[in-house]
């Protein structure tokens, strides 16, 4: 994986304990004597921070600041990119990596936005040209195993989609020419005992990995008829996706605790995450939320009998989790 996101996922403390030490920096952030690369330094801590925790607008914007304060911090800004995908927003992130891609700098920041950029194309001309490109360039030799698996999936997930042929035939090279990549654990084990949740795979394809059917497609930018997603069933004025009684998750359990699995701008992303959780096996339920002015939809799954169990059933299944009250 680049760089960028090996920092960005830092191991540490359960992101429900996050709450005090982003308190801290932003308290340091408002301190009139900080200096400038003080201040780049506590945004990009507040960015993983917030990024761990679940809450990727924020992380966004966090990332994009950090950026900001260090023009020449093009990781923040990639990882930017990567966390207003996850959350549908596909003109913003492409808009923050275009002055990447027309940069002459090279690195593995620069490899990432022409990765993003690549499966921006992709899925807005339903052609997976750009990604095959890439796959056989030599320069991008370190990124093939997440290559490989994108195509892979998008595919998969999408038949329409062509200049790549097969989806079963790029999980046969991924595994055949990468066998120890996390990438060919997660295809091989059908993502029942290897997690994505920790590098941008998962923000790219949240949930389980397809294994033939198409389970989630995001939305582009710019798409065709072709491979616009499916409205969502359920009518405008619900406000929680349809629900399905689980081992994994009682929505009878006594203890009423619930976990938040993703926060998104856009309501149609929501439910699309809670659907892929309802497949899995989990009851989700989406709700509106307002914090600050600013309007975005939680997805969230009920503990059950165990908290501990529901979080691990959960990244097991590739969604991650943190309780909330």
């Amino acid at each position: 994986m680049a760089q960028w996101a090996q920092n960005s996922w830092q191991s540490g403390p359960a992101p429900w304990q996050f709450g005090a030490e982003i308190i801290a920096i932003e308290q340091r952030l408002a301190s009139p004597g900080i200096s400038a690369s003080e201040r780049h330094e506590a945004l990009v801590r507040l960015a993983r921070l917030r990024q761990l925790s679940g809450n990727l607008p924020v992380a966004a914007a966090n990332w994009l600041d950090a950026a900001a304060a260090n023009p020449n911090d093009i990781s923040a800004l990639v990882a930017g990119a990567y966390c207003l995908t996850a959350i549908g927003e596909w003109e913003r992130a492409v808009q923050v990596i275009q002055p990447v891609i027309a940069s002459s700098r090279r690195g593995p920041a620069t490899l990432q936005a022409y990765y993003l950029d690549a499966y921006f194309k992709t899925w807005s001309y339903a052609n997976a040209a750009p990604l095959a490109a890439l796959a056989a360039d030599p320069e991008f030799a370190s990124l093939r195993p997440m290559i490989y698996y994108t195509i892979w999936q998008v595919v998969a997930r999408s038949p329409n989609i062509t200049g790549a042929g097969s989806a079963d035939s790029w999980k046969a090279r991924l595994i055949a020419e990468y066998p120890g990549s996390p990438e060919a654990l997660i295809a091989g084990s059908g993502g029942a005992s290897v997690s994505a949740v920790q590098s941008p795979l998962w923000m790219l394809f949240p949930g389980a990995p397809v294994s033939g059917s198409p389970a989630r497609q995001p939305p582009p930018a710019q798409v065709t008829p072709a491979t616009r997603p499916a409205a969502s069933a359920a009518p405008a004025g619900n406000t929680s996706s349809p629900t399905a009684q689980s081992p994994k998750s009682s929505a009878n359990a006594p203890s009423g605790g619930v976990l938040q699995t993703g926060a998104f701008s856009r309501e149609s992303n929501a439910r699309a995450q809670a659907e892929s959780l309802r497949k899995a096996g989990f009851t989700a339920t989406v709700s509106r939320r307002l914090v600050n002015g600013t309007e975005d939809w939680v997805v969230r799954v009920p503990v059950g009998q165990s908290q501990s169990k529901t979080i691990q059933d959960l990244k097991k299944a590739g969604f991650d989790s943190f309780p909330v009250k």
